[in-house]
């Protein structure tokens, strides 16, 4: 019995050992899945503009391949949908897409992959175009100000964010995707057409209220 405890000691002691190490490098993965994303995402947004791709619309002569084309993009969307952004000062109301590929940023605006959820403890981050059209995608992102709200609603709950910073920054400042703490906090991307594309325009706020919806 005494061996027994003797060698359940030796091996605690081993794995106590092992845990600052194993922490740092689920952390350094983690680090370098989120760095990944970003880069993926920002070379997504710089070079395809979702202006130059007509959106399907409603109209009487509408022919079948049409209607049929509405119909798989309708259905895309609730199969990848996590949620809904709405932003009233910019009179945003969006469907936040699963993963910030091409075909997704196309069509909205999407949540980085490796980031928190939302609601949760971390830095949920969403990216979207720019867009040259007023009023498309994150065309207006720049009008936030600091006490603006950002509402985030999944079939679940309804998330509202205070906005706390606006800034510009370069494509290798990949801190604002980091969590800080126990904060809550939600990170929107764009490009920053006022100086140059390859700069982007983040604004970041703090999640002040959550309120689950009833089943």
């Amino acid at each position: 019995m005494k061996k027994v405890i003797a060698v359940m000691l030796i091996i605690t002691g081993i794995a106590l050992m092992a845990y600052p190490k194993l922490k740092e490098f689920y952390y350094d993965q983690r680090q370098a899945q989120l760095i990944e994303a970003w880069e993926e995402s920002m070379k997504i947004l710089e070079r395809q503009d979702p202006d130059e791709v007509p959106e399907a619309r409603e109209s009487p002569g509408a022919d079948e391949e049409a209607a049929r084309a509405r119909e798989r993009r309708e259905r895309y969307i609730q199969q990848n949908m996590e949620g809904t952004l709405r932003i009233d000062k910019i009179n945003l109301n969006m469907p936040i897409l699963k993963g910030a590929t091409e075909k997704n940023l196309l069509i909205s605006v999407s949540s980085l992959t490796g980031t928190a959820g939302p609601g949760e403890v971390g830095n949920y981050c969403i990216a979207g175009h720019r867009c040259r059209t007023t009023g498309r995608h994150f065309n207006k992102l720049d009008r936030l100000e600091k006490g603006d709200s950002i509402t985030v609603t999944t079939k679940d709950a309804v998330y509202s964010y205070e906005v706390f910073e606006s800034l510009v920054v370069r494509p290798e400042e990949t801190w604002v995707l980091m969590p800080e703490g126990n904060e809550r906090l939600i990170t929107l991307i764009t490009c920053d057409y006022s100086e140059e594309p390859s700069l982007r325009l983040i604004v970041r706020g703090r999640l002040v209220a959550g309120e689950k919806l009833k089943g």
